[in-house]
């Protein structure tokens, strides 16, 4: 009998479960969701935080941006409230010192500029110091030289008190206003006045330079208008810029010099509103209303009457019922009036030329001492 072989079995082989791998791939799928979540929120939220802080940063440096491009570009003794910016005709009085820390501060140079942007020139007038001048308030005739120390006399400060007479003796010469001073020591006085002159900022760009002029030079000029005039002398021919030596007899008689600052001013704002204006001295001081006269003239206003008022003011007025005119703007900023009231207002006051004028000027005991 035969055998038969036995058969060898297949070892029976475990079929691996597929539920751990598909568990585990869907444990990955899983955790890769939750990465991708996650991410996102932690990208949006620092987007959300990035658009705060960029805005925040652009807020803050165009504030700080500004509060620069307004600051003085020298020390400041007094801001102004006006912008000169976009004025056709800017004024400056440019005074020079031995050391603006003196005391008394020794005067060294003077000179006043203006920028006639209408005509496109600039007038550099020097004033000798050996010029005798009639200083307003009660000095009476002095040398140039001694204008600052006098108005510097018995003053708490010593600095500002001396620019405010420099420049209202200045006003007396040209009858005229002045827009901006600086006041500077006499070895940075060059560079600075060079940069006026059309050479720029290339010589003020040395940094010990600008160093010296930040430390040694007290101006009410914010960086955006001095820059501005700096760029606008920049860009004109040698022949537009002038210089002219002030003579005694310059002083004694402005005829001269009212008829420069005139020429500049005769197609300028306040010649084209032609506004009739009077002009009341309110005080006991001789000459006032001339003055003031004199001032609207040569600002290319039209004066129709110069008198003295009927009775005496301690405050100065400006009358008019036109309250948005350049001629207003003008008078108040120069002579320092404050009280702008109505004709109906001023009808207590009984002064006849208030109904002739559209402006009537009363100069007051409060502002007479610039004027006298």
């Amino acid at each position: 009998m035969r055998s038969v072989p036995a058969q060898r079995k297949n070892p029976i082989r475990k079929k691996s479960s597929s539920r751990p791998s598909n568990h585990k791939r869907s444990s990955g799928a899983g955790n890769k969701k939750l990465i991708n979540r996650g991410t996102k929120k932690y990208f949006s939220q620092m987007a959300v935080g990035g658009i705060i802080f960029l805005t925040a940063f652009i807020f803050l440096a165009g504030y700080s941006i500004y509060k620069y491009l307004n600051q003085a570009f020298a020390s400041a003794s007094s801001p102004n409230s006006y912008s000169i910016t976009d004025s056709n005709i800017v004024s400056l009085s440019f005074i020079e010192v031995e050391s603006i820390t003196a005391d008394p501060v020794i005067l060294k140079g003077l000179k006043y500029i203006v920028f006639d942007k209408n005509d496109e020139k600039i007038s550099i007038f020097d004033l000798p110091l050996s010029l005798k001048v009639d200083m307003t308030g009660k000095f009476g005739e002095e040398e140039i030289s001694k204008v600052f120390a006098l108005g510097a006399l018995n003053s708490t400060d010593v600095v500002e008190d001396g620019i405010k007479t420099v420049n209202n003796t200045v006003m007396r010469i040209f009858g005229f206003s002045i827009d901006r001073y600086i006041l500077v020591n006499e070895g940075s006085a060059e560079t600075l006045l060079n940069s006026f002159s059309g050479h720029g900022l290339s010589e003020i760009l040395n940094l010990q330079v600008a160093s010296d002029l930040k430390k040694y030079t007290i101006s009410d000029l914010s960086i955006t208008e001095y820059y501005s005039l700096v760029k606008f002398s920049g860009g004109l021919v040698k022949d537009r810029i002038s210089m002219y030596s002030v003579t005694q007899r310059d002083i004694d008689d402005s005829t001269n010099l009212d008829g420069q600052i005139a020429d500049m001013n005769f197609d300028g704002d306040v010649a084209r509103e032609e506004l009739s204006v009077s002009i009341l001295n309110g005080t006991d001081y001789p000459g006032v209303a001339l003055f003031g006269a004199r001032l609207v003239t040569n600002s290319g206003g039209r004066v129709v009457a110069v008198s003295n008022a009927s009775s005496r003011y301690d405050a100065s007025y400006i009358i008019t019922d036109i309250r948005d005119s350049a001629t207003l703007s003008y008078l108040s900023r120069v002579l320092g009036i404050k009280n702008v009231i109505s004709k109906e207002e001023a009808q207590r006051f009984n002064e006849n030329e208030v109904d002739r004028s559209d402006i009537t000027v009363i100069v007051g005991f409060d502002t007479a001492d610039s004027l006298y």
